[in-house]
Order: C-alpha cells, then structure tokens, then sequence
C-alpha cells in the first residue's frame, strides 16, 4: 500500500439530481451518479444521487495544498452550495492513507468557507505500518474520543 491523501467536496441527495445540482450551485462535478447506477468494484446500486468535486492536488502536495485547492475551486459557489439545503448533505472529506498518524491542521480560512457551505467536514485516516506487515488500521477522527476502542454495532 502507498500514500495517498485525497480531499473533495460531497454532495449526495434523494431528490436532486447531478444536473439539478450543477445547474443551483454553478459548478461541475469532477464525478456524479445518479440512484440506481451502479458504483464500486461489486456494482452497488447508488441509494441516492451523488455529485463530487475533487481538489486536484498534485499527488506530492502536502495536505494544505489540497484544502487551498479544493476551498480555490468551490469558493465562487459556497453560499449556493450552503443554499441547497435539508435536501442534500455536504460534506467536506479528507481522505488519507499513510505510515504515520498525520497532524492535520486546518487554517481558521477553510473552516470559514467550510461552514459557509453548511457542510460537514470528514476525516478518515488508514494508519498502515511501513515494512513487510500488511496489516492496516482505521479511524474516523475519533482517536482519544470518549468511544475509542468501542465495539461499533
């Protein structure tokens, strides 16, 4: 496994298309399905409508290049993205795959626009050794929370 730091903007939805979105907020997505199409390696159906706009970092950026990029690219559009509403929920995620627990900053700037957008910011983090172990580890932010190390049902 190889480092890997992803960051996007997610807007999913029951009832607005893609089109619907792109034609309210202004923007293009860099990827969207609509409910029903089929999605990952075993062809899931799509519950509900989806609409992504990647950063598009270079791969060799460090994690802040990838929020100045995403913020750069969505900041014309955030208070319509804010304006869309109950029906969809936004998400800001922050993807990270690497051999150590990185320490992630985020600038007082990007949680303004963040919550322009009245989205949720997501971090998920793939801890994995660096060697001959392929073992991986997995954590939603919720390192030292009050339900570290609880059993998820």
């Amino acid at each position: 496994m190889h480092e890997q730091t992803d960051v996007r903007l997610r807007i999913l939805s029951l009832t607005m298309t893609p089109q619907d979105i792109e034609v309210r907020i202004g923007l293009k997505p860099s990827e969207s399905w609509k409910i029903g199409d089929r999605l990952g390696a075993f062809g899931a159906a799509a519950r509900d409508h989806g609409f992504i706009i990647e950063s598009g970092a270079l791969a060799s950026s460090p994690f802040q290049d990838y929020m100045t990029a995403l913020i750069r690219k969505i900041a014309p559009a955030a208070q319509k993205i804010g304006q869309l509403g109950a029906p969809c929920t936004i998400e800001v995620v922050c993807t990270l795959h690497c051999k150590a627990a990185p320490l992630l900053t985020f600038q007082r700037d990007d949680l303004r626009w963040i919550g322009v957008m009245g989205a949720r910011l997501r971090i998920d983090t793939f801890v994995f050794p660096g060697g001959a172990r392929a073992g991986v580890q997995s954590s939603s932010g919720a390192a030292g929370g009050t339900d570290a190390g609880s059993a998820k049902f």
